[in-house]
């Protein structure tokens, strides 16, 4: 191919620094538009591609102007089911002069409304795949119509790991239409430093305190409260630990609640949703990163970006063996059974209490992050799936 191809980047609402950046490092090779709506929940003020947005208003107009589409397309396609389509009139309007080669995405509604628009504007679809279980859009109507129209329209699949693979085969899609890419990090942003010692005090953090890090939603699967439980048995036994739990969630206060029957409350440290392009501050405090990930019916913790970031920034990471994060550590992490808070305590016991095993951890760390989580190394491998499919 002479000319740059043209791909066009969705994800619904959720368009954020983490999918962002795997595309960055390909602006000088292809030509990149990101697609966001206006209730956007991340600011993509820092996005440097450019920025296709989509607002309320237009696609209201263009709904009043082409009544008789829209309502048909209400009444039929959707079968009545409300915020299933992604403004479909405002993307027919700019795809009819903008030609793409192709478009990925990572959510159900914008996967329904490009598979309804693919063969009148020519582009290849790919999804990113993330799911780790199998069959879980049964339990949510708008995800079961999503897949149940768009899939056997869906060119190309980019499973964020070989766990997620191997679940997509499982639900019946050819191998052969199915690439793994990992998720990966800026190396050069994450990666070990010194604490910030401004930071530390802001935070009543001491220079003997043994930090704890957890980034993520304050959820009953995230299941944090396992790091209080673990944190009560290191106070016990005599280890000065601060917990930081970096994020919001419906079980904030619940945890709050916890700390102080715990007698905790001054070691645990609450933070609400920190931006991506801080949160490596947050990271070069902690001595250990912990994801207590559960598995439910409908979910399990996938691939997640938190412990990559954790990992390139050079610290002993542990997790439970939820979805693909067995695969994600290796034999870099520790790994303990969902919701043993007894055996977590005994892998952050080892870890912060001796020096060689925690510097050990530390290395091997960043090593697995440097050969598999690079995003400008995973960035080329997204690139040469897109040829690819674009070629055939």
């Amino acid at each position: 191919m002479d000319k740059k191809m043209r791909i066009g980047v969705f994800a619904d609402k959720g368009m954020g620094k983490w999918l962002v950046q795997s595309f960055e490092p390909l602006s000088g090779m292809a030509d990149i538009t990101l697609f966001i709506p206006e209730n956007n929940k991340h600011d993509p003020s820092s996005f440097y591609l450019p920025k296709h947005l989509l607002t309320h208003k237009h696609e209201t107009w263009l709904s009043i102007k082409n009544m008789g589409r829209y309502i048909n397309r209400w009444r039929i396609d959707n079968e009545k089911l409300t915020r299933v389509d992604f403004y479909p009139f405002s993307l027919a309007e700019h795809f009819a002069s903008h030609k793409y080669d192709a478009i990925l995405t990572k959510a159900d509604r914008s996967l329904y409304t490009l598979s309804s628009l693919k063969d009148k504007f020519g582009y290849k679809l790919i999804y990113r795949y993330p799911f780790t279980l199998p069959f879980t859009h049964i339990f949510d109507k708008r995800s079961e119509f999503a897949r149940r129209k768009s899939f056997d329209r869906i060119d190309h699949f980019i499973c964020i790991s070989d766990t997620a693979r191997k679940n997509l085969e499982f639900e019946g899609i050819a191998s052969s239409k199915i690439d793994v890419v990992h998720n990966s990090v800026d190396l050069s942003f994450f990666s070990p430093g010194k604490k910030d010692t401004a930071l530390m005090d802001k935070l009543r953090i001491s220079k003997q305190d043994k930090v704890i890090l957890f980034v993520g939603k304050l959820t009953s699967w995230k299941n944090p409260f396992t790091l209080l439980y673990a944190s009560k048995i290191l106070k016990n036994k005599g280890l000065p630990v601060k917990l930081i739990l970096a994020g919001q969630g419906a079980q904030k206060s619940n945890l709050q609640k916890t700390a102080a029957l715990l007698g905790l409350t001054e070691d645990i440290i609450f933070l609400n949703f920190v931006e991506n392009t801080e949160l490596n501050r947050y990271y070069r405090l902690a001595d250990v990163f912990v994801m207590p990930s559960m598995t439910i019916l409908t979910w399990e913790d996938q691939f997640p970006f938190a412990v990559v970031e954790a990992m390139a920034s050079g610290l002993p990471v542990v997790v439970t063996n939820s979805g693909g994060m067995p695969e994600l550590t290796g034999d870099a992490g520790r790994i303990y059974p969902q919701g043993n808070y007894h055996d977590l305590a005994g892998h952050l016991y080892e870890i912060l209490s001796d020096e060689r095993v925690g510097n050990t951890m530390s290395v091997r760390s960043r090593k697995r992050a440097e050969d598999m989580y690079d995003n400008n190394k995973n960035s080329m491998k997204i690139y040469e799936t897109f040829k690819k499919v674009v070629r055939n």
